[in-house]
This record gives structure tokens, C-alpha cells and sequence, in this order.
């Protein structure tokens, strides 16, 4: 599977998937959008809002739900 991992250079929402991915071995992309590349990103955003998990092309918004996911795909209780 690729993983693109959407979300701005600091930790907040974002942190959760981050750690959880760091906890599973698992290899993904972190792309880290600055706020001036934000206004061209943000429409191709669901909900224009960020973090957003990209599975194989498939987009996944929300940080509870990329959480969730994650949790659930590699075992980790949360």
C-alpha cells in the first residue's frame, strides 16, 4: 500500500497518524504543507481541511478517523 500523509510542518491533529505509522514499521510519505502553499492545496482537500490520509489514491479526511483506520489496519489499540 502507499501512504501520503497531508498536513502542516507542526505536530497537532497530525501527530496521532504520525506515531501511530512510526509505531507500526510502516513506511508512508509526509508531505508537509506550508501556509503559503496551503490556499493551492486546500481545494483539493475533502472538507478543504487537513490532516488527510491518501491510501492508494484514496482520500480519508479527518485525524480521529485516520487514527482509526490505521489503528484498526495494524493492530494498535487506541
Amino acid at each position: 500500500m502507499e501512504y501520503k500523509f497531508y498536513y502542516f510542518p507542526g505536530r497537532g491533529l497530525g501527530e496521532i497518524a504520525r506515531q501511530i505509522f512510526a509505531l507500526a514499521g510502516v513506511h508512508y510519505e509526509d508531505i508537509r504543507v506550508t501556509q503559503d502553499k496551503w490556499p493551492e492545496i486546500k481545494p483539493l482537500m475533502p472538507f478543504e481541511q487537513m490532516p488527510v490520509l491518501e491510501v492508494d489514491g484514496q482520500q480519508i479526511p479527518q485525524s480521529l478517523a485516520i487514527a482509526r483506520y490505521l489503528a484498526r489496519k495494524y493492530g494498535i489499540l487506541i
